[in-house]
């Protein structure tokens, strides 16, 4: 279990961001401390691609040749109860733009959105909404043109939420948001929790379906 655990990865089914030796990757680093990997296996769902690419499915799970160093920095997220409840507020961590004019960083950054349970998109968000497998967000200040809300780049980004006692579970994976990242539009996530008993059945993780745990 433990091997499994260090060398599995929920992605989405986009590519990622290469690394920089020599820069570090988050703002609170004072020195670069990056871990190069190579992918060993990358498991998609099928329904991602036979769909369009817009009715849900967007999730992976990668294998990487290494296993994980975890130190008090560095160390594995939660996966999610079935039905999880989420909370108003999630936070996704990516490298993207922090909106369509800039360019991305090596600097993963923090973006707070809003919940929106009944997706209620605008007149011009023709994508769909009504898919099973869909969390809907809003950015916090839809008027304000400079809030953030993820970009090119964040896609396959993990959504967490922290509970009271500090646990961070990943709730959503980033699938994709409309063309521009205008700040008054829908962004569309996976939901983690609906794939837990293909999660289970692949890597062998399952402790959140079977009321056991961890640690």
């Amino acid at each position: 279990m433990a091997e499994l655990l260090n060398r599995k990865i929920l992605f989405g089914g986009k590519c990622i961001r290469g690394f920089t030796t020599g820069r570090t990757n988050h703002p609170i680093c004072e020195e670069a401390d990056v871990f190069h990997n190579r992918i060993r296996t990358i498991i998609l769902d099928n329904d991602f691609i036979s769909e369009n690419c817009t009715k849900g499915h967007d999730w992976a799970i990668i294998e990487v040749e290494q296993p994980f160093v975890f130190t008090d920095k560095v160390r594995p997220i939660c996966l999610p109860l079935k039905n999880e409840k989420l909370q108003n507020i999630l936070m996704i961590f990516g490298w993207g733009r922090k909106n369509s004019f800039s360019d991305g960083s090596p600097l993963i950054h923090e973006t707070p959105m809003q919940l929106d349970v009944n997706c209620q998109a605008t007149v011009s968000d023709t994508m769909p909404t009504k898919v099973d497998d869909y969390i809907c967000m809003k950015s916090l200040n839809p008027k304000y043109i400079d809030t953030p809300r993820i970009c090119y780049g964040d896609s396959g980004s993990g959504m967490q939420q922290i509970n009271d006692d500090g646990i961070a579970t990943v709730v959503g994976i980033t699938s994709y948001g409309l063309k521009g990242c205008p700040p008054n539009e829908l962004a569309r996530f996976t939901r983690v929790d609906y794939y837990l008993d293909e999660i289970c059945q692949i890597t062998g993780i399952c402790y959140t379906i079977q009321n056991s745990t961890i640690f």
